[in-house]
């Protein structure tokens, strides 16, 4: 007689079912929760409620359950759940989910929000949860102690966080009519200290990261980090990433390089486009390192940085570990970041005296510019030294007889 196991390998068993042969002869199905799924693992603030469970000798009964299972393990992962009640501050997350303002944002941006609107959605109350309690009903002093214990719970930026959400949602609920004014988010006095950024990579750095990078195989590493620390590149520019249809037009490509003339760069959060000389008007190369790197490539068409492994563009969590391992075996800073390349090339711009580095870099205002060109020592003694040229340069002759001198205007 002909095995049950043997027409089930005919069939496509869900995800996470295994089968095991029993003494009776029998296949029974079992649905196996993921290790990455299991507590303490959380996913928007809650621990997995899916657990294991053993789904029969029945078939088509166990792939029904196992796909309601797995249908459950993917809400709790992407933080999605059942209908919710009408009116309820889960469904008014919904709904702004839905605007044109929250599915016009950039993708990190939807998926922070996702995050905390999740975390809130499920964040426990005496009787409840917050995402189950009316909009309609919530007041000031309701958002001040949703704070405090989001505070005690999360701590302070993750509170902040939450509270400036509430408020944008809260202001788009208003003018929808959805929620009444005034908008309980609104003025509650939080002061956020942004988090420390992104340390700046010294050029000897950059150096000996790229010549690691070389060593262990890996150019695309080296390209990688010239275009970013030379070019003061993002690295979803340079590395690329698709987060979304349409992403495929981001990133760096071999059509939009002239060795030893120019660089088209193209730059995803704004769409703009730059023409970047490689050369000045002697003809000598202003990026030496940028065109060595590029020029160990094996040029072809389409996007120039691929991973040696796959012959495509990284993904984010692929850069990020090949960046890490490639650092540690340069022996680099441990807090170094691939994103410290920009910041380190902008801040070397800016002790260069270059203040406005915005036909570089792409961005559109000076004042962004600012969160890449470092406050640094060279800065603070080229201010020190303009500043006292300038001072001294408004002196009056000096006067043949010092005692004429008198004090300056106001100062005794």
């Amino acid at each position: 007689m002909t095995s049950l196991a043997a027409s089930v390998a005919k069939v496509r068993l869900p995800r996470y079912v295994r089968v095991k042969r029993l003494r009776s002869k029998q296949d029974a199905y079992f649905w196996e929760r993921p290790t990455w799924a299991k507590p303490p693992a959380e996913k928007y603030g809650r621990l997995c409620h899916v657990d294991s469970e053993a789904l029969g000798t029945d078939l088509p009964a166990a792939i029904a359950k196992a796909d309601l299972l797995n249908q459950h393990l993917d809400e709790w992962r992407t933080g999605v759940e059942g209908k919710p009640s009408e009116g309820s501050i889960k469904a008014l997350f919904g709904w702004y989910r839905a605007t044109d303002r929250f599915t016009e944002m950039g993708f990190r941006s939807r998926r922070d929000y996702r995050h905390y609107m999740a975390i809130l959605e499920a964040f426990p109350l005496r009787t409840t949860v917050f995402g189950e309690r009316r909009a309609v009903e919530i007041e000031a002093g309701h958002a001040d102690a949703l704070y405090r214990a989001l505070v005690k719970a999360r701590g302070k930026r993750a509170g902040a966080y939450c509270m400036q959400i509430c408020r944008r949602i809260w202001n788009e609920a208003i003018r929808a009519k959805k929620a009444k004014a005034p908008n309980p988010f609104s003025r509650m006095g939080i002061k956020m200290v942004a988090a420390k950024g992104n340390r700046a990579t010294t050029r000897a750095e950059f150096d000996a990261f790229r010549a690691k990078a070389r060593e262990m195989g890996r150019p695309s590493m080296a390209a990688a980090a010239a275009v970013s620390f030379e070019l003061v590149r993002r690295a979803t520019d340079v590395f690329g990433y698709i987060f979304e249809p349409g992403d495929e037009a981001r990133g760096f490509f071999w059509e939009d390089y002239r060795p030893g003339r120019e660089v088209a760069m193209r730059q995803g959060k704004t769409g703009d486009s730059q023409i970047i000389p490689l050369v000045d008007d002697d003809g000598v190369s202003l990026y030496p390192a940028l065109e060595e790197e590029l020029g160990a490539l094996s040029r072809g068409a389409g996007h120039m940085i691929v991973s040696e492994d796959t012959g495509k563009r990284y993904d984010e969590t692929e850069a990020i570990r090949t960046f890490r391992k490639i650092a540690a075996a340069a022996g680099l800073p441990k807090e170094m970041t691939f994103t410290g390349f920009r910041h380190g090339g902008a801040t070397e711009l800016g002790d260069a005296g270059v203040q406005d580095i915005r036909a570089i870099s792409g961005h559109r205002t000076l004042q962004q510019t600012a969160t890449y060109n470092k406050a640094t020592e060279a800065k603070a003694r080229s201010a020190g030294q303009k500043r006292r040229a300038h001072v001294a340069g408004k002196r009056t002759p000096k006067r043949t007889n010092d005692a004429e001198d008198g004090p300056e205007s106001g100062v005794a």
